[in-house]
């Protein structure tokens, strides 16, 4: 039997994907911006966010995201204790510090809430709905680019959105370049 994922949902036309950008929140999910306090509790959030056309992204869910995470916080211990050996409690303090809270988001991502971050100038952006349906689809187990790009190009275009000329979407933003590209 076939895995039902938002995309595969989405190119069957059992979810409405629509043009109205009004739904705001995708059910499941919470969509968190990622502010400097954040990118300081999880380091590894800061270089998850250098590039310019990552707005947006999420960990995995579901058993993969259980198992990375249980690896991840077996890693953490097993490192810290190793530190703690050679450098104390600081040493202890910063492996936790560079990696629980990433071990932490991980392991709620894939058994409560699914957590995506989006960078904070995306989070103001009209076009915020279509990420919050983008990582949803990420969560929910498509890990394929070109599947949910191809599912958002069938639903949105560049000049149905009105992109061409609005001066509030960034020069950069990868939405309106990937849905330029028809």
């Amino acid at each position: 039997m076939e895995k039902s994922t938002p995309a595969r949902r989405l190119l069957s036309g059992a979810i409405g994907w629509g043009p109205s950008l009004s739904s705001g929140s995708v059910q499941g999910i919470r969509v968190v911006p990622l502010t400097s306090k954040l990118k300081l509790a999880a380091p590894p959030l800061f270089f998850c966010s250098l590039p310019k056309r990552a707005i947006g992204f999420s960990f995995p869910r579901g058993t993969e995201g259980r198992l990375l995470g249980f690896t991840l916080l077996a890693a953490t211990a097993t490192v810290s204790v190793l530190l703690g050996r050679v450098f104390g409690l600081p040493g202890v303090l910063a492996m936790t510090w560079i990696a629980g809270g990433t071990t932490y988001l991980i392991l709620h991502n894939s058994m409560r809430q699914g957590l995506a971050f989006v960078k904070p100038n995306c989070h103001a952006c009209r076009l915020h709905p279509i990420i919050e349906e983008h990582e949803a689809m990420h969560l929910d187990g498509e890990s394929s680019e070109e599947v949910i790009w191809a599912a958002a190009k069938r639903k949105y275009t560049y000049e149905g959105l009105h992109l061409g000329g609005d001066p509030n979407i960034c020069s950069w933003c990868p939405i309106a370049k990937r849905l330029k590209e028809n």
